[in-house]
């Protein structure tokens, strides 16, 4: 079975993700991001997957990764993309079920990589490569893409991504410092194919083939 690569995102009707780079899990919820219904949305998502990719920042800054089984009866593995790697006490090593990986362009000091049980270093301009290459070493079927938007950038610049999952949240940011699912510039358009769509409550689900 071929590896699948899904971008999962929440975003407002504006097409940004959080109202500022630094933003808290705790601020998305009283804006309107995130309620029960879409926690459990993705945690349905992630008893289906093997790993999560998410940039390091966004990770510290939504308070650590979703720690659950899946339905294989393992933790999906978190892996962080940062190049300055993590102090002992963020939020990105509360959880320690999880497997973690890190993902960096130079190789990270030994007290920065924390608890990691493996560590990527990529060559220019590779990072997406070397982080798919292991993730297929390590047997991964389902691989969630978590984000944020520079992250998700380099995935579909690189033609990485398989499908899209958006939760359309009912909140328009209209600041400039929203930030983008995708932040700019992808050398070309990304088209979509629509697989399926779900209202609940004021939430829209919509998943997305993403079209070669």
């Amino acid at each position: 079975m071929e590896m699948k690569v899904i971008n999962i995102m929440a975003s407002s009707l504006d097409g940004r993700i959080a109202s500022h780079a630094n933003e808290s899990d705790a601020e998305r919820k009283r804006l309107g991001f995130t309620n029960d219904a879409d926690h459990e949305h993705m945690l349905r998502w992630l008893r289906q997957s093997d790993a999560v990719i998410v940039g390091g920042h966004s990770v510290n800054v939504s308070g650590g990764v979703m720690e659950v089984l899946n339905e294989g009866g393992a933790y999906p593995t978190g892996i962080m993309l940062t190049n300055r790697g993590f102090e002992s006490d963020q939020a990105v090593w509360r959880h320690p079920n999880t497997p973690k990986w890190t993902v960096s362009s130079e190789a990270l000091a030994e007290d920065r990589r924390g608890e990691a049980v493996k560590h990527l270093v990529y060559g220019e301009g590779d990072m997406v490569a070397k982080t798919l290459e292991a993730c297929r070493a390590a047997g991964f079927q389902q691989v969630l893409l978590f984000g944020g938007g520079m992250v998700n950038r380099s995935f579909y610049a690189a033609s990485a991504v398989d499908e899209f999952v958006l939760t359309v949240c009912p909140v328009a940011i209209g600041k400039a410092s929203g930030v983008p699912v995708i932040a700019p510039e992808l050398p070309e358009a990304v088209q979509f194919k629509l697989q399926s769509a779900e209202v609940e409550g004021d939430l829209v689900f919509i998943h997305y083939l993403v079209q070669r």
